[in-house]
């Protein structure tokens, strides 16, 4: 199911559901301030899963996924909450697509990789393509493809943006695009070598597993197998890297900012949660949510509370969630 924090909503659409796990194009919409769950209208686009989701500020732009195996989608669909009305996504330039990455960068969604042709077995695809959509002229256009090693098989890749430029991390290399030359290009500054016998490139078909996200004009990455995962932080304005604690979480962890000098983790595969702490470089586990094992869980901060929701259980896709609030 794909997701997006709106400032006052988490708004949520698709996914799978029943036995079958067949795929909807149900959605909601959480009120963490009333605590209640509102149905949203009718999406005018054929259920998926493996979609994304962007919030661009005043919309809920959800794109691509899947149906059945061999049914792909390039269209999405665009909610507005405040009016409670959709609109339709055009097909993209790219072709349709499922497990891809999407960011928005203040003006334009940019999506990239996933797979194009269900299903890849035992590996992690990233396509080189690349499109980026704006909501105000209902325009896509062609962008360059994500050169390798950020695109290819194998290993996972992390999408952020640092501003309004987006950063791609993959294989122990980060990558950023640049609008004005439409390139993708390394960034400046050689990142440390992560821990003996942690290794950012391949070693298994979907090893190693990364996290990633922008807090503080910094890119916070974790990468490694299972279980744990070295961290690496770089600093925008002067692009030097420095090494940061290890995160003990795994495979199907999400991640998520937490406002100033904090950033919270699911650590996958548990319902255990994490809070990293900038200033500290230290990680603490916060107090077990009253809820079951989960991967692949939808994260959020809120401003106030952090909320868990979602994920996929050891017997399919979960609807309940939990909120942790810090001691003031």
């Amino acid at each position: 199911m794909a997701a997006a924090w709106t400032g006052q909503q988490l708004v949520v659409g698709g996914g799978q559901a029943g036995d079958d796990h067949e795929a909807t194009a149900d959605g909601a919409a959480y009120d963490p301030a009333m605590d209640r769950w509102e149905v949203l209208p009718a999406s005018p686009i054929a259920g998926r899963f493996g979609a994304s989701a962007v919030w661009t500020g005043s919309e809920v732009l959800f794109w691509g996924g899947q149906g059945r195996p061999n049914n792909l989608f390039s269209d999405g669909a665009s909610y507005d909450p405040a009016t409670r009305r959709w609109r339709v996504v055009p097909a993209a330039p790219i072709g349709a697509r499922a497990n891809h990455q999407a960011v928005w960068t203040g003006t334009e969604m940019v999506v990239w990789g996933g797979f194009g042709r269900c299903c890849p077995i035992d590996s992690v695809i990233h396509d080189p393509a690349a499109a980026a959509y704006d909501p105000v002229s209902d325009e896509w256009r062609r962008i360059a493809d994500v050169p390798p090693p950020w695109s290819g098989d194998d290993g996972s890749a992390v999408t952020v943006t640092d501003g309004a430029r987006p950063l791609v991390w993959r294989h122990g290399r980060l990558a950023a695009y640049d609008a004005s030359s439409n390139a993708w290009s390394e960034v400046t500054g050689v990142p440390p070598e992560l821990a003996p016998g942690n290794s950012a490139r391949p070693t298994t078909t979907t090893d190693p597993f990364a996290l990633g996200v922008s807090l503080d004009q910094e890119f916070f990455t974790w990468t490694g197998t299972s279980g744990e995962l070295h961290g690496l932080a770089r600093r925008s304005p002067e692009g030097t890297w420095r090494r940061t604690a290890t995160l003990d979480a795994q495979s199907g962890a999400s991640i998520a900012e937490g406002g100033p000098g904090r950033i919270y983790a699911a650590a996958g595969q548990s319902a255990r949660m994490l809070e990293y702490r900038t200033a500290d470089d230290r990680g603490e586990e916060l107090p077990l949510p009253p809820i079951s094992t989960r991967s692949a869980a939808v994260l959020v901060w809120t401003g106030s509370e952090l909320l868990f929701w979602g994920g996929v259980g050891d017997e399919g896709p979960e609807m309940d969630g939990a909120a942790w609030r810090p001691a003031s």
